[in-house]
């Protein structure tokens, strides 16, 4: 399967989540094109069926910078995403409580208003809860592959 991988991350999390991750869906035989910067054009959803958004939170419950813009044109264009299946593993502090994975659930609106389909459960991780997400999301990648499947 191909898969394409939107990765935000401001302190470096969510980008040792997603290289491990992608090391793992390759290890499974899928190819991962990882897109951790850029706009549309750049990201090429048109062009995928498959995505997984990997995306830690930052300020106020926003998207990380790194893919700020391509947040930004999403909301802006809100191109037809109806072709598009994804999953999310998502970061956050609880300890913030208004803004809880306020990045990822960001990303989750703008996907479903574009029309793209959510495959399993979004894993949402508290950074005090869950203080290895690398492992969180290794082990709850099955179940999403599986869902993708079925």
């Amino acid at each position: 399967m191909q898969i394409r991988m939107i990765v935000g991350s401001e302190m470096g999390n969510a980008e040792m989540v997603g290289d491990l991750v992608k090391d793992e869906l390759e290890a499974l035989g899928h190819e991962v094109e990882v897109v951790s910067e850029g706009g549309l054009d750049e990201a090429g959803l048109d062009a995928c069926e498959t995505l997984l958004v990997v995306s830690s939170t930052t300020g106020l419950g926003d998207v990380p910078q790194n893919v700020e813009g391509l947040y930004d044109e999403l909301v802006a264009a809100k191109p037809d995403l109806g072709h598009l299946r994804y999953g999310l593993v998502g970061m956050g502090d609880r300890n913030y409580k208004d803004t809880f994975c306020g990045g990822p659930k960001k990303w989750i609106e703008i996907l479903e208003a574009c029309g793209a389909k959510p495959v399993g459960e979004a894993l949402l991780l508290d950074a005090t809860d869950h203080p290895a997400p690398d492992e969180d999301a290794i082990a709850w990648l099955p179940s999403w592959l599986a869902a993708l499947e079925g």
